[in-house]
């Protein structure tokens, strides 16, 4: 592995760890001190994380992270939606029985979960898990590496956001049985093999996502 793609690995390591926190502003030597990597390296990494959105160069001051504004939560969000409806369409008509079965079960398990013992952290992290698991699997399904390159790029914001809030998963115990809600309503669309139907429980569910996310 390239040394510059150690760096980008380490940075977001830390940066989704809570160790490098949003609108923090760092210096290029101590991104060197905390990963280990040298400089050059450093710093080619940390024009990969320009573009990708999640920090900012700024002259004279150095390396911030990019702060969770309303706008940046509003943006994510928007180009969330905009994939995973067309995501979630397809794979009502794509998927196996066995692998949306598979889903299905696994959400009503951590669900079963929380019914009977409560929510420990441990429960939340394996539910944010099968949370995630879901959305990727249908924009996997698409087939299409541009869609989840951008895909990819997006979620890391989510995290970014998700820090921002002082959170280390975006499922909370006041959030939790909403968004498994959601997702079921999702996934019994897609058992049904009903596109638009999925599309629609899709948007709602992250729509609903958004308006949290922003404090609404």
């Amino acid at each position: 592995m390239k040394l510059s793609e150690s760096a980008y690995l380490k940075f977001k390591e830390l940066l989704f760890a809570g160790d490098v926190r949003p609108g923090q502003f760092v210096s290029q030597r101590e991104l060197v001190k905390l990963t280990g990597i040298p400089l050059g390296p450093m710093r080619e990494a940390l024009q990969r994380l320009e573009v990708e959105g999640l920090v900012q160069i700024v002259a004279q001051r150095g390396i911030q992270v990019i702060e969770a504004s309303l706008r940046l939560i509003r943006d994510t969000y928007q180009l969330r939606i905009l994939i995973e409806k067309e995501a979630a369409s397809k794979y009502a008509e794509t998927v196996t029985d066995a692998e949306i079965g598979e889903l299905e079960e696994a959400h009503r398990r951590v669900v079963a979960e929380a019914g009977k013992n409560g929510l420990s952290e441990t429960l939340l992290t394996e539910a944010q898990d099968v949370d995630w698991r879901l959305h990727d699997c249908m924009v996997e399904a698409l087939g299409n590496a541009i869609i989840l390159k951008i895909h990819r790029i997006n979620n890391d914001r989510i995290k970014l956001i998700r820090l921002a809030h002082g959170k280390l998963t975006l499922l909370t115990p006041g959030t939790f049985n909403h968004a498994m809600a959601e997702h079921l309503a999702v996934i019994e669309a897609i058992k049904r093999r009903d596109p638009p139907a999925a599309a629609a429980a899709m948007e709602n569910h992250l729509s609903t996502a958004m308006r949290r996310a922003l404090g609404f």
